[in-house]
Protein backbone atom coordinates (compact mmCIF):
# COMPACT_ATOMS: atom_id res chain seq x y z
CA UNK A 1 0.00 0.00 0.00
CA UNK A 2 1.29 3.47 -0.76
CA UNK A 3 0.51 6.59 0.85
CA UNK A 4 0.42 10.28 -0.46
CA UNK A 5 0.15 13.48 1.25
CA UNK A 6 -3.08 15.04 0.40
CA UNK A 7 -2.92 18.19 -2.44
CA UNK A 8 -2.48 21.79 -1.30
CA UNK A 9 -5.09 23.97 -0.04
CA UNK A 10 -4.17 26.20 -2.72
CA UNK A 11 -5.11 23.58 -5.48
CA UNK A 12 -8.01 22.24 -3.88
CA UNK A 13 -9.18 25.93 -2.91
CA UNK A 14 -9.01 26.60 -6.71
CA UNK A 15 -11.90 24.69 -7.75
CA UNK A 16 -13.67 27.45 -5.56
CA UNK A 17 -12.28 30.19 -5.79
CA UNK A 18 -11.13 31.03 -9.24
CA UNK A 19 -8.47 33.51 -8.43
CA UNK A 20 -5.99 31.22 -7.20
CA UNK A 21 -3.99 30.07 -9.61
CA UNK A 22 -4.58 26.49 -10.54
CA UNK A 23 -1.34 23.95 -11.28
CA UNK A 24 -2.06 23.10 -15.18
CA UNK A 25 -2.52 19.75 -14.48
CA UNK A 26 -5.07 20.07 -11.58
CA UNK A 27 -3.69 19.15 -8.63
CA UNK A 28 -0.07 19.51 -6.83
CA UNK A 29 2.73 16.72 -7.11
CA UNK A 30 2.53 14.13 -4.75
CA UNK A 31 4.67 11.19 -3.36
CA UNK A 32 5.18 7.80 -3.97
CA UNK A 33 8.13 6.53 -1.67
CA UNK A 34 9.60 3.25 -2.69
CA UNK A 35 8.56 2.05 1.25
CA UNK A 36 4.74 1.73 1.96
CA UNK A 37 4.81 4.36 4.58
CA UNK A 38 4.80 7.63 3.86
CA UNK A 39 3.08 10.26 5.75
CA UNK A 40 3.29 13.93 6.72
CA UNK A 41 3.00 14.66 9.91
CA UNK A 42 5.50 17.06 11.77
CA UNK A 43 9.03 15.87 11.71
CA UNK A 44 11.30 15.93 15.06
CA UNK A 45 14.00 16.71 13.03
CA UNK A 46 12.78 20.15 12.20
CA UNK A 47 13.47 22.72 14.85
CA UNK A 48 10.40 24.63 15.36
CA UNK A 49 10.61 28.53 14.51
CA UNK A 50 8.88 29.82 17.66
CA UNK A 51 10.57 30.68 20.59
CA UNK A 52 9.98 29.08 23.85
CA UNK A 53 7.41 32.12 24.68
CA UNK A 54 5.18 31.15 22.01
CA UNK A 55 5.39 27.77 22.38
CA UNK A 56 1.55 26.43 23.47
CA UNK A 57 1.63 24.19 26.09
CA UNK A 58 2.09 20.76 25.43
CA UNK A 59 -0.09 17.68 25.62
CA UNK A 60 -0.75 16.50 28.83
CA UNK A 61 0.40 12.60 29.13
CA UNK A 62 -3.23 12.29 30.87
CA UNK A 63 -4.82 13.26 27.20
CA UNK A 64 -2.96 10.08 25.67
CA UNK A 65 -3.78 8.23 28.36
CA UNK A 66 -7.95 9.14 27.34
CA UNK A 67 -7.04 8.47 23.94
CA UNK A 68 -5.91 4.93 24.42
CA UNK A 69 -8.54 4.59 26.27
CA UNK A 70 -10.82 6.10 23.82
CA UNK A 71 -9.28 3.84 20.71
CA UNK A 72 -9.55 0.56 22.23
CA UNK A 73 -13.28 1.24 22.78
CA UNK A 74 -14.22 3.13 19.80
CA UNK A 75 -14.26 -0.67 17.29
CA UNK A 76 -13.94 -4.32 18.24
CA UNK A 77 -11.22 -4.34 15.59
CA UNK A 78 -9.12 -1.89 16.79
CA UNK A 79 -5.64 -3.12 18.17
CA UNK A 80 -3.11 -1.31 20.34
CA UNK A 81 0.16 -3.96 21.34
CA UNK A 82 0.27 -4.26 25.20
CA UNK A 83 4.23 -3.27 24.78
CA UNK A 84 3.45 -0.07 23.49
CA UNK A 85 3.48 3.21 25.69
CA UNK A 86 3.91 6.96 24.89
CA UNK A 87 5.64 9.10 26.49
CA UNK A 88 7.93 12.14 25.78
CA UNK A 89 9.70 11.28 22.45
CA UNK A 90 13.49 11.12 22.19
CA UNK A 91 13.47 13.50 19.24
CA UNK A 92 13.51 16.49 21.64
CA UNK A 93 11.04 15.54 23.91
CA UNK A 94 8.09 17.83 25.57
CA UNK A 95 10.25 21.04 24.14
CA UNK A 96 10.56 20.35 20.62
CA UNK A 97 9.35 16.67 19.95
CA UNK A 98 6.11 16.04 21.96
CA UNK A 99 5.51 12.60 22.19
CA UNK A 100 5.91 9.51 20.91
CA UNK A 101 5.41 5.37 21.11
CA UNK A 102 8.12 3.03 22.38
CA UNK A 103 8.23 -0.41 23.28
CA UNK A 104 7.88 -0.99 26.55
CA UNK A 105 9.20 -4.87 25.94
CA UNK A 106 10.81 -6.52 23.27
CA UNK A 107 9.12 -6.65 20.30
CA UNK A 108 10.18 -9.82 17.07
CA UNK A 109 10.16 -8.44 13.62
CA UNK A 110 6.81 -8.80 12.18
CA UNK A 111 5.06 -8.57 15.65
CA UNK A 112 1.61 -6.76 15.38
CA UNK A 113 1.60 -3.62 16.97
CA UNK A 114 -1.62 -1.52 16.38
CA UNK A 115 -4.58 -2.69 14.12
CA UNK A 116 -6.54 1.00 13.10
CA UNK A 117 -9.81 0.08 11.47
CA UNK A 118 -11.70 2.97 9.24
CA UNK A 119 -13.71 3.51 11.69
CA UNK A 120 -11.53 5.01 14.03
CA UNK A 121 -10.16 7.35 11.17
CA UNK A 122 -11.57 10.72 10.38
CA UNK A 123 -12.68 10.44 7.35
CA UNK A 124 -14.96 12.87 4.61
CA UNK A 125 -18.11 9.92 5.07
CA UNK A 126 -17.54 11.93 8.89
CA UNK A 127 -17.89 15.28 7.50
CA UNK A 128 -20.56 14.80 5.17
CA UNK A 129 -22.82 12.25 7.42
CA UNK A 130 -22.47 14.46 9.98
CA UNK A 131 -25.63 15.83 11.56
CA UNK A 132 -25.60 19.06 11.56
CA UNK A 133 -23.55 20.26 8.76
CA UNK A 134 -23.54 17.05 6.59
CA UNK A 135 -25.84 18.42 4.38
CA UNK A 136 -24.47 21.62 3.99
CA UNK A 137 -21.41 20.04 2.95
CA UNK A 138 -22.65 17.86 0.36
CA UNK A 139 -24.10 20.55 -1.27
CA UNK A 140 -20.20 22.27 -0.91
CA UNK A 141 -19.43 19.49 -2.67
CA UNK A 142 -21.53 19.18 -5.17
CA UNK A 143 -20.91 22.99 -6.33
CA UNK A 144 -16.85 22.54 -5.89
CA UNK A 145 -16.24 19.09 -6.31
CA UNK A 146 -13.84 16.45 -5.72
CA UNK A 147 -11.54 19.54 -4.92
CA UNK A 148 -13.36 20.85 -1.86
CA UNK A 149 -13.00 18.13 -0.31
CA UNK A 150 -9.75 18.88 2.21
CA UNK A 151 -11.94 21.91 2.73
CA UNK A 152 -15.11 20.07 4.02
CA UNK A 153 -12.57 18.01 5.94
CA UNK A 154 -10.94 20.67 7.75
CA UNK A 155 -14.63 22.15 8.32
CA UNK A 156 -15.83 19.06 9.78
CA UNK A 157 -12.47 19.34 12.29
CA UNK A 158 -13.22 23.19 12.86
CA UNK A 159 -16.72 22.32 13.82
CA UNK A 160 -16.07 19.58 16.30
CA UNK A 161 -13.01 21.17 18.00
CA UNK A 162 -15.14 24.56 18.65
CA UNK A 163 -17.93 22.28 20.13
CA UNK A 164 -15.17 20.63 22.39
CA UNK A 165 -14.28 24.29 23.45
CA UNK A 166 -17.59 24.62 24.45
CA UNK A 167 -18.15 21.53 26.46
CA UNK A 168 -14.86 22.41 28.42
CA UNK A 169 -15.71 25.78 29.08
CA UNK A 170 -19.63 24.59 30.50
CA UNK A 171 -17.19 21.87 32.41
CA UNK A 172 -15.37 24.97 33.85
CA UNK A 173 -18.33 26.87 35.09
CA UNK A 174 -19.29 24.28 37.18
CA UNK A 175 -21.55 22.41 34.42
CA UNK A 176 -21.69 18.36 33.99
CA UNK A 177 -21.83 16.31 31.51
CA UNK A 178 -25.43 14.80 32.06
CA UNK A 179 -26.72 18.37 32.85
CA UNK A 180 -28.56 18.87 30.16
CA UNK A 181 -29.35 17.17 26.27
CA UNK A 182 -26.66 19.40 24.83
CA UNK A 183 -23.99 18.52 27.38
CA UNK A 184 -25.00 15.07 27.11
CA UNK A 185 -24.46 15.40 23.29
CA UNK A 186 -21.57 17.75 23.08
CA UNK A 187 -19.61 14.64 25.69
CA UNK A 188 -19.98 12.17 22.72
CA UNK A 189 -18.32 13.93 20.09
CA UNK A 190 -17.30 11.38 18.43
CA UNK A 191 -13.55 12.19 18.15
CA UNK A 192 -13.16 13.82 21.23
CA UNK A 193 -10.34 12.53 22.99
CA UNK A 194 -8.08 12.42 19.75
CA UNK A 195 -9.01 16.30 18.75
CA UNK A 196 -7.30 17.27 22.07
CA UNK A 197 -3.94 15.86 20.91
CA UNK A 198 -3.67 17.53 17.62
CA UNK A 199 -1.60 20.52 17.00
CA UNK A 200 -4.14 22.86 16.94
CA UNK A 201 -1.85 25.70 18.07
CA UNK A 202 1.86 26.82 16.43
CA UNK A 203 4.45 25.30 18.95
CA UNK A 204 2.09 22.37 19.89
CA UNK A 205 4.04 18.68 19.23
CA UNK A 206 6.79 20.59 17.84
CA UNK A 207 3.80 21.84 14.93
CA UNK A 208 5.14 24.82 12.75
CA UNK A 209 3.35 26.30 9.45
CA UNK A 210 2.79 29.67 7.44
CA UNK A 211 -0.62 29.10 8.09
CA UNK A 212 0.20 30.02 11.97
CA UNK A 213 1.80 33.29 11.24
CA UNK A 214 0.78 36.44 11.12
CA UNK A 215 1.31 38.59 7.49
CA UNK A 216 4.19 40.24 9.51
CA UNK A 217 6.08 37.74 10.58
CA UNK A 218 5.66 36.18 6.72
CA UNK A 219 6.95 39.47 4.87
CA UNK A 220 10.12 39.96 7.61
CA UNK A 221 11.10 35.87 7.28
CA UNK A 222 10.33 34.81 3.74
CA UNK A 223 9.84 37.76 1.40
CA UNK A 224 12.43 37.47 -1.27
CA UNK A 225 12.42 33.89 -0.57
CA UNK A 226 11.43 30.79 -3.12
CA UNK A 227 8.87 30.07 -0.16
CA UNK A 228 6.97 33.88 -0.05
CA UNK A 229 4.57 33.52 -3.21
CA UNK A 230 3.66 30.06 -2.09
CA UNK A 231 2.64 31.02 1.72
CA UNK A 232 1.03 33.72 0.50
CA UNK A 233 -1.44 31.85 -1.53
CA UNK A 234 -2.14 29.47 0.93
CA UNK A 235 -2.73 31.68 3.64
CA UNK A 236 -5.23 33.71 1.08
CA UNK A 237 -6.42 30.29 0.30
CA UNK A 238 -7.52 29.30 3.74
CA UNK A 239 -8.64 32.90 4.25
CA UNK A 240 -11.07 32.35 1.70
CA UNK A 241 -12.36 28.69 3.02
CA UNK A 242 -12.87 30.27 6.01
CA UNK A 243 -15.28 32.60 4.89
CA UNK A 244 -17.49 29.75 3.08
CA UNK A 245 -17.09 27.70 5.92
CA UNK A 246 -18.49 30.15 8.31
CA UNK A 247 -21.87 30.40 7.02
CA UNK A 248 -21.64 26.34 7.51
CA UNK A 249 -20.70 26.51 10.77
CA UNK A 250 -21.39 29.38 12.62
CA UNK A 251 -24.87 28.28 13.06
CA UNK A 252 -24.22 25.59 14.74
CA UNK A 253 -21.34 26.58 17.02
CA UNK A 254 -23.51 29.76 17.87
CA UNK A 255 -26.58 27.73 19.20
CA UNK A 256 -24.51 25.70 20.94
CA UNK A 257 -23.04 29.08 22.71
CA UNK A 258 -26.79 30.08 23.17
CA UNK A 259 -25.80 32.98 21.17
CA UNK A 260 -28.72 32.43 18.41
CA UNK A 261 -32.37 30.79 19.18
CA UNK A 262 -34.47 29.99 16.81
CA UNK A 263 -37.57 32.41 18.94
CA UNK A 264 -37.35 36.24 18.24
CA UNK A 265 -35.63 38.35 20.78
CA UNK A 266 -37.56 41.44 21.30
CA UNK A 267 -34.67 42.89 23.19
CA UNK A 268 -36.91 44.50 25.98
CA UNK A 269 -39.59 47.36 25.93
CA UNK A 270 -39.62 49.42 22.60
CA UNK A 271 -42.13 52.34 21.76
CA UNK A 272 -44.46 51.41 19.06
CA UNK A 273 -42.41 53.92 16.73
CA UNK A 274 -38.97 52.11 17.10
CA UNK A 275 -37.64 49.93 15.01
CA UNK A 276 -36.74 46.20 15.72
CA UNK A 277 -33.18 45.86 16.08
CA UNK A 278 -31.30 44.46 13.11
CA UNK A 279 -29.88 40.80 13.60
CA UNK A 280 -26.28 40.57 13.35
CA UNK A 281 -24.97 39.73 9.81
CA UNK A 282 -24.51 35.93 9.32
CA UNK A 283 -21.28 37.50 7.22
CA UNK A 284 -19.54 37.80 10.43
CA UNK A 285 -16.95 35.69 11.18
CA UNK A 286 -17.85 33.44 14.35
CA UNK A 287 -15.31 34.00 17.17
CA UNK A 288 -12.83 31.59 17.21
CA UNK A 289 -13.24 30.19 13.99
CA UNK A 290 -10.33 31.85 12.09
CA UNK A 291 -8.29 30.27 14.48
CA UNK A 292 -10.00 26.71 14.36
CA UNK A 293 -9.82 26.42 10.49
CA UNK A 294 -6.33 27.44 10.40
CA UNK A 295 -5.12 24.77 12.67
CA UNK A 296 -7.66 22.72 11.10
CA UNK A 297 -5.64 22.82 7.87
CA UNK A 298 -2.49 22.28 9.31
CA UNK A 299 -3.45 19.43 10.75
CA UNK A 300 -4.93 17.82 7.15
CA UNK A 301 -2.41 19.21 5.69
CA UNK A 302 0.83 17.67 7.64
CA UNK A 303 -0.88 14.45 8.93
CA UNK A 304 -3.49 13.14 6.53
CA UNK A 305 -2.36 9.97 4.91
CA UNK A 306 -3.95 9.02 1.61
CA UNK A 307 -4.57 5.29 1.22
CA UNK A 308 -7.39 3.16 -0.14
CA UNK A 309 -10.78 2.98 0.92
CA UNK A 310 -10.89 -0.79 1.45
CA UNK A 311 -8.72 -4.12 0.15
CA UNK A 312 -11.36 -4.01 -2.55
CA UNK A 313 -11.79 -0.74 -3.16
CA UNK A 314 -8.93 1.16 -5.34
CA UNK A 315 -10.10 4.21 -4.67
CA UNK A 316 -8.09 6.32 -2.02
CA UNK A 317 -9.19 8.73 -0.06
CA UNK A 318 -7.85 11.10 2.80
CA UNK A 319 -7.85 10.45 6.46
CA UNK A 320 -6.50 11.15 9.51
CA UNK A 321 -5.38 8.05 11.67
CA UNK A 322 -4.85 8.10 15.35
CA UNK A 323 -2.15 6.30 17.35
CA UNK A 324 -0.29 5.64 13.85
CA UNK A 325 0.22 9.80 13.49
CA UNK A 326 1.64 9.75 17.00
CA UNK A 327 5.36 7.74 15.50
CA UNK A 328 8.00 9.82 14.94
CA UNK A 329 10.48 10.52 11.53
CA UNK A 330 13.42 8.13 11.13
CA UNK A 331 15.05 7.49 7.30
CA UNK A 332 15.66 4.26 9.22
CA UNK A 333 12.23 2.94 9.99
CA UNK A 334 11.36 0.19 12.74
CA UNK A 335 8.23 -0.04 11.63
CA UNK A 336 5.83 -1.34 8.79
CA UNK A 337 2.57 -0.61 8.23
CA UNK A 338 -0.60 -2.05 5.43
CA UNK A 339 -3.80 -1.85 4.26
CA UNK A 340 -5.98 -5.18 5.79
CA UNK A 341 -9.85 -5.69 4.80
CA UNK A 342 -12.13 -3.05 5.10
CA UNK A 343 -10.05 0.11 5.09
CA UNK A 344 -8.00 -1.24 8.48
CA UNK A 345 -4.37 -0.54 8.45
CA UNK A 346 -2.17 -2.82 10.41
CA UNK A 347 0.91 -1.54 11.77
CA UNK A 348 3.88 -4.45 12.58
CA UNK A 349 7.89 -4.31 13.58
CA UNK A 350 9.97 -3.80 10.31
CA UNK A 351 12.85 -5.49 12.59
CA UNK A 352 13.33 -6.69 16.31
CA UNK A 353 12.89 -3.83 18.40
CA UNK A 354 14.61 -3.76 22.15
CA UNK A 355 12.35 -2.60 24.99
CA UNK A 356 13.04 1.41 25.48
CA UNK A 357 13.24 2.00 21.82
CA UNK A 358 10.99 4.50 20.22
CA UNK A 359 9.10 3.73 17.20
CA UNK A 360 9.60 5.87 14.17
CA UNK A 361 8.09 5.49 10.57
CA UNK A 362 9.43 7.20 7.97
CA UNK A 363 7.03 10.42 6.69
CA UNK A 364 9.07 10.40 3.51
CA UNK A 365 12.39 9.17 1.87
CA UNK A 366 15.16 11.80 1.84
CA UNK A 367 15.91 10.62 -2.07
CA UNK A 368 12.24 11.57 -2.80
CA UNK A 369 12.85 15.26 -4.65
CA UNK A 370 9.69 15.63 -6.09
CA UNK A 371 8.93 18.62 -4.27
CA UNK A 372 10.86 21.73 -3.62
CA UNK A 373 12.00 21.88 0.19
CA UNK A 374 10.65 25.14 0.20
CA UNK A 375 7.26 23.83 -1.02
CA UNK A 376 7.56 20.98 1.45
CA UNK A 377 8.36 23.80 4.16
CA UNK A 378 4.75 25.72 3.10
CA UNK A 379 2.98 22.65 2.94
CA UNK A 380 4.35 20.68 5.55
CA UNK A 381 5.56 22.84 8.21
CA UNK A 382 9.10 21.06 8.15
CA UNK A 383 12.20 20.45 5.72
CA UNK A 384 13.05 16.82 5.67
CA UNK A 385 16.48 15.38 7.10
CA UNK A 386 17.01 19.49 8.42
CA UNK A 387 18.80 19.08 11.81
CA UNK A 388 20.00 22.73 11.55
CA UNK A 389 16.82 25.35 13.22
CA UNK A 390 15.05 26.70 10.48
CA UNK A 391 14.88 30.63 11.47
CA UNK A 392 18.74 30.25 11.07
CA UNK A 393 18.48 28.59 7.37
CA UNK A 394 16.14 31.67 6.47
CA UNK A 395 18.25 34.12 7.92
CA UNK A 396 21.54 33.20 6.56
CA UNK A 397 19.33 32.67 3.32
CA UNK A 398 19.59 29.57 2.69
CA UNK A 399 19.12 28.33 -0.58
CA UNK A 400 16.48 26.17 0.32
CA UNK A 401 14.47 29.12 0.17
CA UNK A 402 16.68 32.10 -1.63
CA UNK A 403 17.51 31.57 -5.16
CA UNK A 404 21.38 32.59 -5.99
CA UNK A 405 22.83 34.92 -8.44
CA UNK A 406 25.38 32.96 -10.39
CA UNK A 407 29.05 34.74 -10.08
CA UNK A 408 29.79 37.54 -12.52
Amino acid sequence: MTFTPIASATTLLAFINPSVHQNPKGSCPTFRNRHPCVTCAPSPRSVCLASATDVQTQPSSSKYDDLVQWFLAADEDCYLSPKIEIRPSTRGGLETGGYGAFASDDVSKGELLMKIPRKCCVTLDDALNDNECGAAFKGLMEKAGPGSETVILAGYLAKEYLLLQEYDRRLAEGASPDDDSEMRRLSKIKFGPYLRTLPWKRGINAQEHVLFWDNDYVDTLLKGSLAYEDAVEIRASVTYATKILNGIIAPVVRRARVEENDSEDDSGFRFPWQPKPEKESSDKILDGLEDAVRGAFVICLSRSFAAPISAEIEKTEERLEPMLDLLQHSNNPNISHGNALSGTIEVKAAVDIESGDELFNQYLGEEDDNMPYHKFFTRFGFVPGVVEPLADLISNRSTIFFPQRASV
